[in-house]
């Protein structure tokens, strides 16, 4: 299947002109793969700037409120008669991870093209949210289009770093711009095949963060005469330990409902494998699924609480023997669970060798129900545009802004075949997403979005 949409879409969709659409998006999203948003220092307010330009000349207010200089977080809004109820919120960050530049093919914040590609930081971790999004917004007004409720597009800064300067700070200063009842957001959207199926996950839940570090003491000295205990040997053996640790499964509501409807979408051989995983959600029975390599990793991530050490710091010369070695490591856990009971867990395992300290209180994961209008109105869409398909609810391993606004029902999507060079690309190196995809994310808002805020031509 080609990623471009199939079948002829709603009467207002075939109103677009989506090859003019096409190269619009893609436009948009270059020129912000362009603007360097790494965070630290973030500088998000060069985005929240570019957008305000592009609203302000379609006659779309724009809001731009920092709490910290340069760290702008991004409002727009399309009225709406209110006759459907609260807004609908638009969201993404506008904020990227840092990039070992050497190792890409090629430059991260050029936004070149090649093999209908566009390449850089942010590709698709999210700046082609943002444009989408933005295309949405600018579809709407320009087809003068009547919808039942405000329609809100926010662009937040320090999603990478928490999101405390971004919808955390919007949430509790400037609420009235961004409350809404229901929100599309990052984290979801992308097809897995399963035999003959096609699945698009909708992420209705995410793990939380929790933080800590490892911290090996033991006596100092010098590197000529050896010792039998060090810092560096009681790290390596408590790294070894931690990373051969298989944390328990546990099925969350997420996860459970995701393949109670991948089954019922299956024949009997996959419906009778999934029977079994809910009987006994082991890692044996899950990786026996009909997934792909990277869907089977997702899974397992999703599954259970993990912890992986990322950065390591000790000695100062090299002919000295450290006194103390320091591991951080990133602490992702299931909703439900809590930092401290993970991080006593841990200490557990690990034994009385080492120190483990929480680095922050870090935070549970979540969840948003699924049954909704706008679950509904997702399903019917992507139903139409891929005949055959199915959405269902999914848990993403990592966090995303959803955490920062308590009571709102958020949903990640935006829908693409995509490759697993695509799906591998966030914080990865050379990050690039396929403009047929981008434009096939891009309609599908749309359809979306005017669906569920029931648009009507003037």
């Amino acid at each position: 299947m080609t990623t471009s949409p199939q079948g002829t879409g709603s009467a207002l969709a075939q109103q677009v002109d989506w090859d003019a659409v096409r190269a619009e998006v893609t436009t948009h999203l270059q020129a912000m793969i362009r603007l360097e948003t790494v965070n630290p220092p973030g500088n998000e307010t060069l985005v929240a700037d570019y957008l305000r330009g592009v609203v302000e000349a379609e006659g779309l207010p724009a809001e731009i409120r920092e709490q910290t200089e340069n760290r702008g977080n991004f409002v727009t809004r399309i009225a709406g008669t209110g006759d459907g109820g609260k807004p609908m919120l638009l969201m993404a960050h506008a904020d990227v991870v840092s990039v070992e530049a050497d190792k890409w093919q090629h430059p991260p914040f050029a936004a070149e093209i090649h093999d209908d590609f566009v390449w850089g930081r942010g590709a698709v971790d999210t700046k082609d949210l943002v444009a989408a999004e933005l295309m949405v917004m600018l579809l709407i007004k320009r087809m003068g289009l009547t919808i039942n409720r405000d329609l809100i597009m926010a662009t937040f800064a320090d999603e990478e770093a928490g999101s405390r300067g971004g919808a955390q700070f919007m949430w509790e200063n400037h609420r009235e711009l961004i409350d809404a009842e229901v929100a599309i957001n990052e984290g979801g959207g992308h097809a897995v095949q399963v035999l003959d199926k096609r699945f698009y996950l909708c992420q209705t839940g995410e793990k939380g963060g929790a933080p800590i570090r490892i911290i090996a003491r033991a006596a100092p000295g010098h590197a000529s005469v050896p010792r039998d205990d060090t810092a560096m040997l009681r790290m390596g053996r408590a790294l070894e330990k931690l990373s051969t640790y298989v944390f328990p499964t546990v099925m969350t509501a997420s996860v459970e409902r995701m393949l109670k409807a991948m089954s019922e979408g299956l024949g009997d051989d996959a419906a009778e494998i999934i029977d079994v995983i809910l009987q006994d959600p082991s890692w044996e029975n899950l990786s026996r699924l009909p997934m792909g390599e990277l869907e089977l990793l997702q899974l397992r991530a999703t599954t259970r609480n993990t912890a992986v050490p990322t950065i390591i710091h000790g000695g100062h010369r090299r002919n000295v023997i450290p006194g103390e070695v320091i591991c951080d490591v990133d602490v992702r856990i299931l909703p439900g669970q809590t930092p401290a009971t993970v991080a006593q867990q841990i200490r557990d395992l690990l034994g009385p060798d080492v120190i483990v300290e929480q680095v922050s209180a870090g935070g549970s994961g979540i969840e948003a129900d699924p049954e909704s209008d706008l679950f509904d109105v997702i399903s019917t869409v992507m139903g139409e545009i891929d005949p055959g398909s199915m959405v269902v609810p999914f848990l993403v391993s990592g966090g995303t802004d959803a955490k920062a606004l308590p009571g709102m029902k958020v949903y990640g999507f935006m829908p693409g075949v995509l490759s697993p060079e695509e799906m591998n690309g966030a914080h990865n190196h050379d990050e690039r997403i396929s403009i047929d995809n981008l434009l096939y994310g891009t309609r599908a808002l749309f359809e979306i979005v005017t669906r569920y805020c029931d648009a009507q031509s003037a």
